[in-house]
């Protein structure tokens, strides 16, 4: 298995938009389509990608911004965590208040934790990590993890948007990423790739230095 993995920092928020190929086969993961998504889709070009999926990892305004358009140029539809829907469904005075004229983006296939998703050889186990949003997702992959808002380097999500919840959100990182192994690379939401090893010793919200709660 060898990926190769390209993040572009997009929207007013600087969300990495994430594109994750197996080399092999070339077929590639869009994760959040938050905005500028022509200038991302010529990267995939650029790379020779051939996006077969489309995924949000929660369903925050910067992570799906671009939505309609991805959807509508990939003629793919977007896929969520069932518990995103009612972040969708109140996307439009949210969309408003970041300068985005959105009425309605409409998802495809849900995806679930135990369930998997897979790219030619590579296959990404779905962890469903709440606390940043109730419907976060992370993928994991050996020795990759691509992690959406749950855990950045020297920092974690935050919690004071509707649905969060630092409890929830401190679980998610003891129980489903913490185990994995120390290796692992993490691509977040924002901001650069990390070393779980690295956030183990120096993160200060998982070292108890800072208490999120």
């Amino acid at each position: 298995m060898t990926v190769k993995i390209i993040q572009i920092p997009v929207g007013p928020l600087e969300m990495n938009a994430t594109l994750v190929m197996d080399v092999e086969s070339k077929e590639t993961i869009f994760f959040d389509p938050g905005d500028e998504i022509e200038s991302i889709l010529n990267v995939a070009n650029n790379e020779e990608m051939k996006i077969t999926r489309l995924i949000a990892t929660h369903c925050h305004i910067d992570h799906i911004a671009g939505s309609n358009e991805a959807m509508d140029k990939l003629q793919m539809k977007l896929e969520i965590s069932p518990l995103g829907v009612p972040l969708l469904g109140n996307v439009g005075p949210i969309a408003a208040s970041f300068g985005y004229s959105i009425s309605k983006i409409e998802h495809g296939n849900f995806l679930n934790e135990g369930e998997k998703v897979t790219i030619g050889n590579t296959t990404f186990d779905i962890l469903h990590c709440p606390g940043h949003s109730p419907d976060s997702l992370c993928f994991y992959t050996k020795g990759i993890l691509i992690g959406g808002d749950l855990i950045f380097k020297g920092s974690v999500g935050r919690t004071d948007l509707p649905g969060g919840n630092p409890l929830e959100l401190m679980k998610s990182i003891k129980e489903k990423i913490l185990p994995l192994p120390e290796n692992t690379i993490i691509y977040p939401g924002h901001g650069p790739k990390t070393i779980l090893k690295e956030e183990k010793e120096n993160n200060p919200f998982i070292t108890g230095k800072v208490n999120i709660i």
